[in-house]
């Protein structure tokens, strides 16, 4: 019979997850304020995401390189916008960074809604996104570190993970709904009969769902009526935050390990960008890649609690090294096979791998910043895919043009085989790389949850 010394650490994991949220609940309000723009915003992002590339070709008639290429520019301003907007958001506050950041995400996607099938104007609105969708994650991640304690951190950091995928959830179904039921589009006869495609009918809702964010985000108090878990924080200037991030000597064992981490990472972009279209001209071209891909949200939903529960204990660091290798398999079933049970196998093996790594990533980094300055460095770790993110969104475009084109002769095996072995060297870098990974920053081996 358990001691009531240990009775607390082996309670059913109902009894516990139920503790968790208890202390969770006991914080700062502004923190569920978070949690509800954080779901919201997954909802009209990740709806836009999903069909972006087919966007681009079936509705603007860019072909595969042009598209890859709008693609991968705009992912590479969202990493060079991120690598700044931390640093402003430690320096003007939660609740101002926030309303700017929503607010450019509002404008942007009504843009791209009202624009129709001009070949330039959503092109433009997709890039007035840009300044909201590089700061909110930074903001966000930073408002939960300073808004949760020491003991709530992993839990917190787990919830809003669970939360940002319950919307990328009904990302997918929304895409599938739009791409099937509404497949020729909406007439709007109030407007004067103006057509809108089934993407732009997309838009339009992740528009309106951009407005509740933001509506949202004004309930959210002023920073210095919150109380956070640490001690006030002096008010910096950006450039102030900037200097003091870069004189951490622990900063660049952190970055060197964030920067080997993007490759694993970038099976995702790949996931957005490459795959969909390698699904409709590979496996059936009425495939229905959005409903399938939601399989990766609702098993990170089940899944997270339980890993993180069950790794609570165990450093982040080498949970995100397990996880890391994990996803980076994921991708050899695609090399092996385009058939059904292939590509269900890739969503489903990626997705366990990321139940283990990414939500511990938020709270790795949340864990090796200073004080005040978490916003900072989630911003920064960003830094290594603003070289990355355009490759993969380039490549994907010549990669569909040279191995899965949409007539002639395909060779999809080569694609993700190249694919595949540039995402595993991630996770074995970072094994060969331990020691000087730890020499800049002994946290990451050490820092449990």
């Amino acid at each position: 019979m358990a001691s009531p010394e240990t009775a607390g650490t082996e309670r059913p994991f109902a009894a516990q997850a139920l503790a968790d949220l208890k202390a969770l609940g006991a914080g700062p309000g502004a923190l569920w304020i978070i949690f509800l723009v954080k779901f919201l915003e997954s909802v009209a992002h990740f709806a836009i995401y999903n069909v972006l590339a087919v966007y681009l070709t079936e509705d603007l008639k860019y072909g595969d390189v042009a598209a890859g290429t709008i693609a991968g520019t705009w992912l590479t301003a969202v990493s060079v916008v991120m690598f700044f907007s931390g640093f402003i958001a430690d320096a003007v506050g939660i609740r101002k960074a926030m309303l700017l950041a929503v607010g450019s995400c509002l404008l942007g996607r009504l843009v791209m809604t009202v624009g129709r099938s001009d070949p330039i104007i959503p092109v433009v609105g997709l890039f007035i996104t840009t300044w909201g969708v590089a700061a909110l994650l930074p903001t966000m991640t930073g408002a939960v570190r300073r808004y949760t304690t020491p003991q709530t951190v992993a839990f917190g950091f787990s919830l809003f993970y669970v939360i940002m995928n319950v919307g990328a959830l009904v990302a997918p179904q929304t895409v599938s709904f739009m791409r099937t039921r509404v497949k020729g589009g909406v007439d709007l006869d109030v407007f004067g009969g103006v057509h809108l495609t089934s993407s732009q009918t997309l838009f339009a809702v992740a528009t309106g769902v951009t407005l509740l964010a933001a509506l949202a985000s004004l309930l959210l108090p002023h920073d210095e009526a919150v109380p956070t878990s640490g001690p006030p924080i002096a008010p910096r200037s950006p450039v102030q935050i900037f200097k003091e991030v870069f004189r951490d000597p622990q900063f660049f064992g952190f970055l060197l390990f964030v920067s080997l981490l993007v490759l694993v990472r970038l099976i995702f972009q790949h996931a957005h960008l490459t795959w969909p279209k390698y699904t409709l001209r590979e496996v059936d071209k009425d495939f229905d890649f959005a409903g399938l891909w939601s399989l990766n949200p609702a098993l990170v939903i089940v899944l997270t609690p339980f890993v993180t529960a069950f790794t609570k204990k165990l450093s982040a660091f080498w949970c995100i090294v397990a996880g890391s290798f994990i996803s980076a398999s994921s991708v050899f079933f695609l090399v092996f096979s385009s058939a059904l049970e292939a590509q269900i196998a890739f969503v489903a093996v990626l997705s366990v791998g990321e139940c283990l790594w990414s939500p511990r990533l938020y709270e790795y980094t949340a864990t090796v910043a200073a004080p005040g300055r978490e916003a900072s460095y989630m911003g920064l770790s960003q830094v290594p895919m603003f070289f990355a993110k355009p490759v993969v969104g380039w490549m994907s475009g010549w990669m569909l043009a040279t191995w899965c084109p949409e007539t002639g002769i395909r060779d999809t095996s080569t694609m993700w085989l190249i694919i595949g072995c540039t995402t595993l060297a991630g996770p074995l870098a970072i094994l060969g790389l331990r020691k000087v990974i730890e020499g800049g920053n002994p946290k990451p081996a050490a820092a449990a949850a």
